[in-house]
């Protein structure tokens, strides 16, 4: 017997999901564990259409469109860019301090 699909969800991934005969995507944006064990119970997703984020059950995800491991949801990190930006408000705060 194969696995319910939604064990394999990951925060990132861009799932189906259905809910009382509503069909619709997000992306997962938070997995909540069991108190028992670390399988996937609850779910975050942000649906693609509207952003509005839900909390669903894991069973109501059917299947994963695309996983975050294939490089295509994740977004690329710039280190350079993050401390430009810090040192920029830093001079902002001095300028404004006195």
């Amino acid at each position: 017997m194969e696995a319910p699909r939604f064990l394999a969800v990951r925060v990132g991934d861009l799932v189906a999901v259905q809910q009382r005969g509503d069909w619709w995507a997000g992306e997962v944006i938070h997995a909540e564990g069991g108190a028992r064990c670390k399988a996937n119970s609850l779910f975050q997703i942000a649906c693609i259409d509207t952003g509005v984020i839900r909390t669903v059950n894991a069973n109501a995800v059917v299947d994963v469109i695309k996983s975050r491991n294939s490089g295509a949801l994740e977004t690329t990190h710039n280190p350079g860019h993050q401390a430009q930006g810090t040192r920029q408000g830093n001079q902002q705060s001095k300028g404004h301090g006195g």
